[in-house]
């Protein structure tokens, strides 16, 4: 990509939604789109080392994580996002009005069970679930191990689980699915 600005673009089309969304974990929207173009400012700059770069992906995650804390540094303040400002995308049957609150309700639920896990905790189980990055690329990104990846992954999900249980004792929660019992 040496100077090859159509290289450049296609880079930043193909990966500009994945930062931005991860770095409005940190940030707010206005603030997120000018850390985003700090991000891919800094790529282009960097541009002839790219070559040395082994996992792309993990190296772009890495500057993003890097220009949010110094953004957030800088102004002084830490701010969360709340999570209902992040797109979901749901199959609601139209029909059933019943079905649509019923959830609704149990999004909130969810919703208010991950905004309330420790902010690391709460981090790690977005990268994952929701960025779809693998263990070994947030453990890169985020300059930690794969077992504290775990560790943090296995707190979130039963503390999500212990919520949803207490709002829905009928249902059986595991790991990935809820069930009802």
């Amino acid at each position: 990509m040496r100077g090859d600005q159509k290289a450049f673009e296609s880079l930043y089309n193909s990966f500009y939604e994945d930062i931005y969304r991860f770095v409005r974990y940190f940030l707010s929207e206005s603030d997120a789109q000018e850390v985003v173009s700090d991000v891919f400012f800094k790529v282009w700059c960097n541009r002839d080392k790219l070559g040395y770069v082994t996992n792309f992906r993990s190296y772009l995650y890495t500057i993003a994580r890097n220009e949010s804390y110094n953004y957030l540094r800088l102004l002084k303040r830490i701010q969360n996002i709340p999570l209902d400002e992040l797109p979901v995308s749901l199959t609601i049957n139209e029909e059933c009005v019943e079905g649509l609150l019923i959830e609704k309700e149990m999004i909130e639920v969810y919703n208010q069970a991950v905004e309330e896990l420790p902010e690391r905790c709460k981090l790690i189980f977005l990268m994952v679930r929701e960025e779809k990055l693998k263990h070994k690329d947030i453990a890169e990104i985020l300059s930690i191990t794969t077992g504290t990846i775990e560790q943090q992954m296995n707190i979130a999900i039963r503390k999500i689980s212990d919520t949803v249980r207490t709002h829905y004792p009928q249902l059986l929660v595991s790991n990935d699915k809820l069930k009802i019992g």
